[in-house]
């Protein structure tokens, strides 16, 4: 009888060793891979899909204004921009911030690192998605606003005017995806999405109203607004070393810190 009882664990040993020797190995997910499936978790919520939503529509109904509001001369392509890409800077950040927030409000970390156990891959894939997605979305406004801009010229006895266009959608696609890769870092550091935006657009404004007061001229080195415009009209002004120093402190130092506050948050 002690025979039999021995054979058997022996039995379903040998049985359960062939058994994981004849499955393929695992495969780890491609970088790729990990990035689509974030841009699908992104406009796959209805949150999301509301938030891009209500980005086009600001900026069309700030082209519609310009477009009953035309001034004299030429239709010129930076003058229905300039309106279309104030709403858009302002709300296009929140996708970062959701981004990197929704595993935590939604409760889906633990799928998620189960799933994709390198967590600051995953985070990189979030920040890498947030920025594609946002130019998506910049794209839709500029078909837009080169929509309008035809429209004017047509509509007027001045010819649309398109000078510049190069270098303005440069500045403007740099310019987004810096403020989205902020947004996504304040997001990394603070899982929470309404304290997450709510420092995102506190915080920068704060030092903004009281640097100048505390610092007086000093204050332009931690001017990230000021920084950005810079950026976006492609000329530092002589401002390099502020421009980066800027930069660094309110996109680089949050990331690099938002990626470590995740690898280590726990998970529920």
């Amino acid at each position: 009888m002690s025979t039999v009882t021995d054979v058997a664990p022996a039995t379903n040993a040998k049985h359960r060793s062939e058994v994981a020797t004849s499955l393929p190995p695992a495969r780890g997910q491609s970088f790729l891979k990990l990035v689509t499936i974030e841009l699908r978790k992104s406009v796959n919520t209805r949150s999301g899909r509301v938030l891009i939503a209500a980005i086009l529509l600001i900026a069309l109904a700030a082209l519609a204004w310009q477009l009953t509001h035309l001034r004299t001369g030429p239709a010129g392509f930076d003058f229905f921009l300039s309106a279309a890409i104030t709403g858009v800077m302002l709300l296009l950040p929140v996708i970062g911030v959701m981004t990197m927030t929704s595993e935590w409000t939604q409760r889906t970390a633990l799928t998620t690192f189960t799933l994709s156990p390198r967590r600051v891959r995953v985070q990189l894939a979030k920040f890498v998605s947030a920025i594609v997605l946002s130019a998506v979305v910049l794209t839709g406004v500029v078909v837009l606003t080169l929509a309008t801009t035809a429209v004017a010229g047509a509509a007027t006895d001045h010819t649309a005017s398109y000078a510049g266009l190069g270098g303005q959608l440069a500045g403007a696609y740099l310019t987004v995806a810096l403020n989205v890769v902020m947004g996504a870092a304040f997001g990394a550091v603070v899982p929470q999405t309404a304290v997450a935006i709510l420092m995102y657009f506190i915080a920068p404004t704060a030092w903004s109203l009281a640097g100048p007061a505390l610092f007086k001229d000093n204050a332009k080195w931690l001017d990230v607004f000021g920084a950005l415009g810079r950026i976006a009209e492609r000329d530092l002004h002589g401002m390099a070393a502020e421009t980066l120093t800027a930069v660094g402190v309110w996109i680089v130092l949050p990331t690099i810190v938002g990626l470590w506050a995740s690898s280590r948050r726990e998970v529920k």
